[in-house]
């Protein structure tokens, strides 16, 4: 397991070892008095408690829950060595079998109806793996995941959308309130905020810049939203009925999941209750003695897919593996903000260095492609009227992080990702079979460019579904209405550091 790679300890090859371990590395069973036992750590690393007679007892591992890992100020790793639990496709196939039980047994009314959300990226992954179209990739996995028991099968790319028309409002409206000033005391930068190892950092020890996130949840969270509210009362049933997966790029897609602002407190449950990564699912494959290239491919798509309507093509954004907010941002605000017309796609082949535009300056930070900073210039004056950045990796997540609490940053938007090359290298994407660094970036970059160029293109608006979509669940007002505010948006929470002996570095 690998989360990203701000989140670690110092001078460590691995998160955690023996003598570096998680602040709860045993469980011990509170009696309310002292006997004057003591705590010995044996040859392998197990522990006992020794009574006052000398009698040893083996102390059992506590099960450190993902909650324990975003509650505590400490390490939120060990990402091989900590015991997570209920995220995993283990958890899956155990509802899975849970319901062929209950509906072998004449009980089908309590099966739970599952439900599977896949994300591009994924697609893209196990594309490059098996050497398949991503549109079939995508049908195979409708077709073998609905054969195990899944009953619907959905598409992250159709919620991003709504993200990405939502942040767009956000920016700008934070534009407008600021009059494009950015720094202490504005609502500008605006820092995206879809990726978890970015805002688990950002909480833990840079809650200075919490202000400025986007409060947009992310498309798995946007998703969580949908099946858990919109689908629940489609199906008139509660969300607590439903039960909820999302197959992700990313281990830190599962400390999202985990959030307590994702949970439901009326009916307890989560919006996403399990994660599995892409890595897992293909092992979920393997371990189930399905080999997926031959997997027959489904005949149709469910309906919150964004595919064209023969079901022969997906559709996608433009942009790179980070989820097009950026290109879309710019796009819509330079519209919006100053009557400038430029689309997503050139903004995006601006940035690739694919092509140029007269209105967009792209410039690679100390020729770094993972520090990219757009800038749209006003048509009349040649001046910058909007200044966007890209920022992928920890390295230069920390240069961002200094300026902005310097006052020296310009950027009025910022793309984050915490993985290098954004999320087609994220920490749960298929690893390829070469360990070597050659290897593994030509691995990343054939994914990249799979996830680029293997989907048209198409504008959320345009998106029919979408559309109706947003009306059928928030009413006439659309994205202005009051549930649209409460279910799109998130928030953020500073945590406080205790003193550790363990010296963390970030």
């Amino acid at each position: 397991m690998s989360f990203s790679g701000g989140l670690r300890l110092t001078d460590l090859n691995d998160y955690i070892t023996p003598g570096q371990e998680c602040i709860k590395p045993v469980e011990i069973k509170k009696t309310g008095r002292s006997d004057g036992s003591q705590i010995k750590v044996g040859t392998e690393g197990e522990y006992y408690e020794v009574s006052k007679d000398g009698e040893e007892t083996k102390l059992e591992k506590a099960s450190i829950t993902l909650n324990d890992c975003l509650a505590c100020s400490g390490c939120v790793t060990s990402a091989e060595t900590v015991l997570i639990t209920m995220q995993s496709h283990h958890e899956l196939l155990s509802i899975l079998e849970e319901n062929r039980q209950l509906r072998s047994s004449g009980q089908g009314a309590q099966a739970k109806h599952v439900v599977v959300t896949v994300s591009p990226q994924t697609r893209a992954s196990l594309a490059v793996k098996y050497r398949l179209s991503t549109i079939s990739v995508a049908k195979r996995m409708t077709s073998v995941l609905k054969q195990m028991g899944v009953d619907n099968v959905l598409d992250s790319a159709f919620t991003r959308d709504l993200t990405l028309v939502e942040s767009a409002r956000e920016f700008v409206q934070r534009y407008s309130a600021s009059e494009g000033q950015v720094g202490d005391g504005k609502s500008l930068p605006v820092l995206a905020s879809w990726c978890p190892g970015w805002v688990c950092y950002a909480e833990k020890t840079h809650s200075e810049v919490l202000p400025w996130m986007s409060t947009t949840k992310s498309p798995q969270q946007t998703m969580g939203s949908v099946v858990k509210d919109y689908i629940a009362k489609k199906l008139a049933t509660t969300p607590d009925r439903i039960y909820h997966v999302a197959i992700m790029m990313c281990y830190d897609k599962k400390l999202e999941a985990s959030r307590d602002d994702f949970y439901n407190d009326i009916y307890k449950t989560r919006d996403v209750d399990c994660v599995v990564t892409t890595g897992e699912f293909d092992r979920m494959m393997s371990e189930t003695s399905v080999v997926f290239a031959e997997v027959p491919e489904s005949d149709a798509l469910d309906s919150l897919f964004k595919a064209d309507a023969a079901n022969e093509q997906l559709l996608s954004s433009a942009g790179t593996s980070a989820g097009g907010g950026l290109e879309y941002v710019m796009s819509y605000a330079a519209r919006a903000l100053f009557g400038i017309e430029v689309t997503p796609d050139q903004i995006a082949a601006a940035g690739r260095g694919e092509s140029q535009h007269p209105l967009v300056q792209v410039r690679a930070v100390r020729n770094q492609s993972d520090h990219r900073e757009f800038t749209l210039l006003d048509p009349a004056t040649g001046q910058p009227r909007l200044q966007f950045a890209a920022v992928y990796g920890f390295r230069h997540l920390q240069n961002l992080v200094r300026k902005l609490k310097s006052g020296r940053s310009v950027y009025h938007y910022v793309e984050i990702a915490a993985c290098p090359s954004a999320c087609s290298n994220g920490g749960g994407q298929i690893q390829p079979e070469d360990p070597s660094p050659g290897a593994k970036k030509q691995w990343v970059s054939e994914t990249e460019r799979t996830y680029a160029t293997s989907e048209v293109n198409q504008l959320p608006e345009q998106n029919l579904g979408l559309n109706e979509l947003i009306y059928d669940w928030f009413g006439p007002e659309g994205l202005d209405s009051e549930l649209a505010k409460t279910v799109l948006h998130t928030q953020f929470h500073g945590i406080v550091a205790k003193s550790n002996t363990l010296g963390v570095s970030w």
